[in-house]
């Protein structure tokens, strides 16, 4: 088993794991992971998670219990301990489909995972390759295991369908990893509700637990300013919407956003509500 904690949500910024009452990992962190080790197979094996702080598990903010078969498993913790509204409920996405190496040794051998809470279905392209995995949503696995050659590849994230539209772009050099396995996931927040919640990006995690953020490409970007200048009652306070995100809540007539960032060259639907 591994287990991965991509829960972007402050409340579960560092967390304790128990199995069957003994502490399994101390100090658990976001965008931490696990190696592969072996937990009991064909038993019910209890799972608690706890703040960080506290002195045992008698008061989880997550419990469940799980009973594995003899095969290699990835457990992915992800959404909101805190019950925030309209949030994810705190839980944990368990895969049988673990690889600790590749099928062919000659191969990178990944296995997709959507962990970003307020991300749509999306496409993940890689840029010469084409499609690489479609129509993923959150809390989901791919259906399968991604093979490539071990080389450098431009990853390209589009809503599904929609793949004009590259919401984030990561670089992804797999030239040293033949014969190696990760899961990728994706990780934080498209749009992150504060300056200090984790930002959206790519999570490798290898099999022996180190985990590496993919760099980042930069999308180009445009810089808008919206003025509110209607003065007809019906307009009178709206909302404003960038490709399906809030981006002006309450804009009143005669307000005006600062300069933002937009993306460039792809289309940018506008709704006003």
């Amino acid at each position: 088993l591994q287990v991965i904690h991509n829960s972007p949500y402050s409340s579960a910024a560092v967390v304790d794991v128990y199995a069957n009452d003994a502490l399994l990992l101390d100090d658990f962190a976001f965008r931490d992971s696990s190696p592969y080790v072996d937990v009991p197979a064909q038993v019910d094996v209890k799972l608690d998670i706890t703040a960080a702080d506290a002195p045992d598990n008698s008061n989880p903010v997550f419990s469940t219990t799980v009973n594995l078969g003899e095969a290699t498993y990835v457990a992915i913790a992800g959404g909101d301990p805190a019950g925030g509204e309209g949030q994810p409920e705190f839980d944990l996405a368990v895969s049988d489909m673990g690889r600790e190496a590749a099928g062919d040794a000659s191969e990178v051998d990944l296995f997709v995972f959507h962990g970003s809470p307020d991300a749509p279905a999306v496409d993940v392209l890689g840029r010469g390759v084409g499609p690489l995995v479609q129509n993923i949503a959150y809390p989901e696995f791919a259906s399968d295991y991604l093979s490539v050659a071990p080389a450098a590849y431009t990853l390209d994230i589009t809503p599904t369908g929609d793949n004009e539209n590259v919401v984030a772009s990561f670089d992804a050099d797999l030239s040293g990893l033949g014969g190696g396995a990760a899961v990728v996931a994706a990780s934080g927040f498209l749009s992150p509700p504060s300056e200090t919640d984790p930002a959206f990006g790519l999570l490798a995690v290898f099999a022996d637990g180190s985990t590496a953020l993919l760099p980042a490409v930069d999308v180009p970007a445009a810089r808008l300013q919206v003025i509110h200048n209607s003065p007809y009652a019906a307009a009178a306070v709206v909302d404003v919407y960038a490709n399906g995100s809030l981006l002006l809540d309450d804009f009143a007539f005669r307000d005006a956003s600062p300069f933002v960032d937009v993306p460039a060259k792809v289309d940018v639907t506008i709704d006003i509500t």
